[in-house]
């Protein structure tokens, strides 16, 4: 039998902090029969972990609109007003 590895979640989080910290978001991968879905668990030490699952169609378009207010409160913030 052949075995390969396969890489089922990431942990970002704060630079010189735990994995379990509060600031920890998980990012993983899980298929429920129909595809495959992004999976972001935010605190995933605490009994309940808030899960957010996003299938591949999903995701794109919730990036995009991350981008779009990311870019707008930046545009904001440079153009101050008198």
């Amino acid at each position: 039998m052949k075995y390969i590895q396969t890489i089922k979640s990431i942990i970002v989080h704060p630079q010189g902090e735990t994995l379990f910290h509060e600031n920890a978001t998980e990012v993983s991968i899980e298929d429920e029969g129909a595809g495959c879905y992004v999976v972001l668990t935010q605190c995933p030490d605490i009994p309940e972990p808030s899960l957010i699952k996003l299938d591949g169609e999903e995701i794109d378009v919730v990036y995009a609109a991350a981008q779009l207010l990311l870019n707008q409160h930046k545009d904001n913030d440079n153009n101050t007003t008198n």
